[in-house]
């Protein structure tokens, strides 16, 4: 039966009709989008539900494009060190970790949050002399808020062998003492195989960790939430993640629409991927696969970010870049030539440059296909490589709630020049760039409210002294609802599915309580709430 929801503050986010009042659900998308009295000639003498929207503001669901879902799941059960202010205090939370377990559970211990740029005592990365004292031979991984540096415990470098020895082969993602010993702090791709490893996710609790992650991010008004999992679950065991997302979907139980970006960072392994038949589009409309996410540089706030300078505050780094250009470029071109994009990981400008080149290099091998390639972040920028973007139709996932912290330090990392040409969403949306908001969450909050209040105002919310960052790279209400809906459905090549309301699409809709293109204030956006979210036309939250 067809269900009339009518009076309601409609915003569909087409640009021809962009305003209706009713709009009517068949099974699970749009069939008509507009006025009342056009809704009842639809109708006509059919049987129908009625919905009052009650005046409410409507958008499409909002879509994250680019989070980690389970891993966000899984820090519900973990040590919560986010907001600690000194070595101290992480010490003090690892300790009550350890006492609310079982006298005998010699399980991993972890931590996630701590933000050493926030340390009012020493502003250094914790190591394992911090820890061993307080968690004995319990295997202890703490990461750093940005989740590319970990510190281990000495528990936990004996269970994993890593030691004088073997942390030889690993160079730069190992941090050594002076006489050769790890001194605990693991970088990058190791703290990602690591935490692939020690994973104890099997198919129950992985889908209790969906379901967990699930309801929170319906809460934000996010119907569609595009992720990077598969180093998350043990040994990167992406069939048994497949599953676990189509098992909840045949038992009724996924309301969230979850598309995948495969974390996959060899030539082999991806090839082997693409043969057991997870292609572009493998899936359904509720789980898909996106594309093959690669993680080229670090983050900025660890100086881990690949730059093509030395950093400003640490003229004896320049970063850590996780493939030579040549291997990049043949990682980016086994996916290109399955017709699969790729979302690379690029945070600084070396990173970024290598990417676009690795991208360009794919297009001019393979030009019978056009995936729509993206670079996840696109933070340290100047005006050449976003003119490449361009001209590379190269799709930007950024995160604007990451200048509420980064505004703090971008001067003091890449210097004032470069800092000034950064985060530059407004210029990358003039020059044509198709621009899409996400949160990276849990390094940052999946809620969409503070994301938007990021994004229009270039203002921080968190710190009692409040700071601008850029005011000429604001970006409209408008645009930032349209990268958080319509471009979000374009990354994901679904822009003909959802991403607006309209005739046809899947009906994915929000209500909300304040009309954000009608606030008195910008300050009104952090205190707009979701009230409703809607999948398919039901009611989820």
């Amino acid at each position: 039966m067809k269900t009339l929801f009518k009076n309601g503050n409609i915003n569909t986010m087409e640009d021809i009709n962009s305003k209706a009042d009713s709009f009517i659900v068949d099974g699970n998308k749009f069939v008509y989008v507009g006025t009342i009295e056009g809704a009842m000639k639809f109708l006509s003498d059919q049987e129908y539900k009625v919905v009052d929207l009650e005046k409410k503001f409507v958008l499409p669901g909002f879509n994250d494009s680019h989070m980690h879902f389970v891993h966000y799941g899984e820090t519900l059960s973990r040590v919560n060190l986010v907001g600690t202010k000194s070595i101290s205090e992480i010490r003090e939370r690892v300790k009550k970790g350890i006492y609310s377990r079982g006298k005998d559970d010699k399980s991993w211990l972890i931590g996630e949050g701590w933000n050493h740029d926030y340390f009012v005592d020493e502003k250094r990365f914790p190591n394992k002399s911090d820890l061993d004292d307080i968690t004995g031979d319990v295997p202890t991984l703490i990461m750093r808020a940005c989740f590319h540096i970990g510190v281990l415990n000495s528990a936990a470098l004996d269970k994993i062998g890593l030691n004088k020895e073997s942390a030889k082969k690993y160079g730069n993602l190992i941090e050594l003492l002076p006489n050769g010993e790890p001194n605990g702090v693991i970088k990058e791709g190791f703290l990602d195989d690591l935490k692939a490893k020690i994973s104890t996710l099997n198919l129950k609790s992985l889908k209790d960790v969906l379901l967990d992650a699930q309801d929170k991010a319906l809460a934000q008004g996010l119907t569609t939430v595009q992720t990077d999992d598969l180093g998350y679950v043990s040994n990167y065991d992406y069939d048994m993640f497949f599953k676990a997302l189509s098992d909840l979907d045949k038992e009724g139980k996924l309301h969230i629409r979850i598309g995948e970006q495969c974390l996959l960072q060899k030539p082999e392994t991806i090839n082997k991927f693409f043969e057991k038949g997870y292609k572009y589009g493998f899936g359904n409309n509720m789980y898909r696969v996106n594309c093959i996410k690669l993680l080229s540089d670090g983050s900025l706030g660890a100086r881990t970010a690949a730059l093509r300078c030395p950093y400003a505050d640490d003229n004896t780094t320049k970063g850590i870049a996780a493939f030579t250009q040549k291997e990049l470029n043949e990682l980016v071109l086994v996916s290109h030539r399955n017709n699969c994009p790729v979302a690379i990981h690029a945070i600084g400008d070396r990173a970024i440059e290598m990417s676009l080149n690795a991208i360009e290099n794919a297009q001019k091998q393979d030009p019978t296909h056009n995936p729509r390639h993206g670079i996840v972040h696109c933070q340290i920028t100047d005006d050449e490589l976003l003119d490449r973007f361009k001209e590379l139709d190269v799709l930007a996932f950024v995160q604007p709630i990451f200048i509420d912290y980064d505004m703090n330090v971008v001067n003091d990392r890449v210097g004032g020049d470069l800092a000034n040409s950064s985060y530059a969403w407004k210029t990358m949306i003039d020059k044509g760039i198709h621009v899409s908001f996400g949160t990276d969450c849990p390094v940052e909050s999946f809620r969409t409210m503070p994301n938007i209040y990021s994004a229009v105002t270039r203002k921080n919310i968190s710190g009692e002294e409040k700071k601008v960052y850029l005011s000429g790279e604001t970006v409209s209400m408008y645009d930032a609802i349209k990268a958080y809906t319509v471009e979000g459905a374009y990354a994901s090549g679904e822009e003909n599915i959802k991403g607006s309301i309209s005739e046809g699409k899947l009906a994915d809709f929000i209500t909300i309580d304040k009309d954000l293109f009608n606030l008195g204030n910008n300050v009104e956006i952090l205190e707009t709430r979701v009230l409703e979210t809607y999948v398919d036309g039901k009611k989820v939250y």
